[in-house]
């Protein structure tokens, strides 16, 4: 079990976020959860207010260069070290067709499914917030199956969303290099996919609830299996990519 950890949640006031901040409030961990706007992150900031201190709301922007840098900064001052990095912040983009896409909507969501997750890594790794002497630490970078070549579960089926696919899809890849480059400093980089829930994200459609997914994300990173450099789907099977 994952407890006694100081954990990062990014995109933690909503979600598959929220619910993985829960998750391990439960098992007793502190856990800082970043948002974009801490003052509508109602739900958030009461479930901070209950949390004996265990919970701690921060302000950041995945999306913007500047607001990592700072947000880093700020917490090398508040923290010694991260034991558990969720790279949950992302988002979706505009719901058009093939002939409606424009070079933004690839831009933008790039920016955060994939650029975020790498610097935001990157930051705490260089402010000494990740593996070295300090100890382990594990990065989770939250993919998609959508991102996925090789998989025709009904998750993956169909076509469209293109710069979400993408964008996951080069989140993989950055995962693979981090595995080989990281692990050696200890940390170990694992992809997880969350399945289709029924959140803001997906208009409520998704097939599985918030704490069916989280529940079964945490069975994953608590399962004793080698994370590093793998695919996992919240059920806990291997998938390819």
């Amino acid at each position: 079990m994952i407890t006694g950890k100081m954990i990062v949640v990014t995109g933690g006031s909503r979600g598959v976020g929220f619910g993985l901040v829960q998750q391990f409030l439960r098992r007793d961990n502190v856990v800082i959860a970043t948002t974009r706007d801490t003052t509508r992150a109602h739900e958030l900031q009461k479930l901070a207010e209950t949390a004996g201190g265990k919970l701690i709301v921060h302000e950041l922007d995945t999306s913007e260069v500047s607001s990592i840098k700072h947000w880093s900064n700020d917490l090398k001052e508040d923290v010694p070290h991260v034991d558990v990095l969720i790279n949950n912040a992302g988002v979706f983009g505009r719901r058009l067709g093939f002939l409606e896409l424009e070079a933004e909507d690839f831009l933008k969501t790039f920016t955060t499914n994939t650029v975020g997750p790498f610097l935001v890594s990157q930051e705490l790794y260089r402010q000494g917030l990740l593996g070295g002497e300090r100890g382990q630490s594990l990065v989770v970078n939250i993919s998609s199956v959508m991102s996925s070549h090789g998989d025709q579960a009904k998750d993956n089926s169909g076509g469209g969303a293109y710069a979400y696919r993408a964008s996951k899809a080069a989140l993989n890849i950055i995962n693979k290099a981090m595995a080989t480059d990281l692990h050696q400093h200890g940390i170990t980089s694992v992809l997880i996919h969350p399945g289709y829930v029924a959140t803001d994200m997906t208009d409520y459609k998704g097939h599985i609830s918030v704490q069916e997914s989280t529940e079964g994300i945490m069975a994953v990173l608590e399962s004793g299996k080698m994370l590093n450099d793998r695919f996992f789907s919240f059920r806990g099977e291997e998938l390819p990519w």
